[in-house]
């Protein structure tokens, strides 16, 4: 079946494509940024760790160092693999960009580049109160610029011509309002307990991956379900 904007008349066609052009640039970006954040936590932590392990010392000794780098990376990791899973299925049905799109990249983007700066405190500082507090006020802004990404995304119309059914809509919004709740939550029960709030924050980062990865673009869990188009 043919795209809507294939049925319109040249010129317009040509605007659409370009819009769908510049949607699909702010999604290249997001990407190329996000990856770069990925490599800078493991070559930030590979490189603290290197400096931390015993210059004579035995292989248990150097694991034992290597340890708590380890955890900080895999949670820095898990923060900037989740948002790239969100951000790839709204940018699924994005057919358009806006002014107001590109401001809450220029927003969304630096707060992707800060993981690897928190996620070294983090490891710096051994899970102190403070650090764990900056760490999970940097996945909190993540979640909330999400959130803001797709109510723009559907108040804007930028899913013109990408018929997206309205369970879709609903879905995903109601999994990135979640998210910046449970994200809220997380924070406050930092002030309980660190140890309870960083596995709180592990499961919710593991829990946007794995419903996107079984519900697919359309974030439907039944099994036999009718999937979209490119599921």
């Amino acid at each position: 079946m043919r795209p809507p904007w294939e049925e319109l008349e040249p010129a317009s066609r040509g605007a659409v494509e370009r819009q769908r052009h510049a949607a699909r640039r702010v999604e290249q970006l997001a990407t190329v940024v996000l990856a770069a954040a990925m490599a800078l936590v493991v070559v930030l932590l590979i490189n603290h760790t290197v400096s931390s392990i015993p210059a004579h010392g035995t292989l248990s000794e150097a694991l034992r160092a290597a340890w708590p780098a380890a955890g900080a990376c895999a949670m820095g990791l898990l923060t900037l693999l989740s948002c790239w899973f969100l951000h790839h299925l709204q940018f699924h049905y994005l057919t358009r960009s806006s002014g107001w799109l590109l401001l809450i990249h220029a927003l969304l983007l630096p707060a992707a580049l800060f993981v690897p700066f928190s996620t070294a405190l983090l490891n710096t500082l051994s899970l102190t109160r403070q650090a764990l507090l900056l760490f999970e006020g940097n996945v909190l802004i993540i979640q909330v610029l999400l959130l803001l990404t797709w109510r723009h995304a559907v108040k804007a119309g930028l899913l013109f011509g990408s018929d997206v059914p309205r369970r879709v809509v609903v879905r995903l919004r109601t999994m990135l309002r979640t998210g910046v709740a449970a994200a809220l939550v997380i924070c406050v029960l930092a002030f309980v307990s660190t140890t309870i709030s960083v596995g709180a924050l592990v499961a919710l980062l593991i829990a946007q991956m794995a419903l996107i990865a079984r519900g697919g673009y359309t974030l439907d869990l039944r099994p036999g379900s009718a999937r979209t188009t490119g599921d």
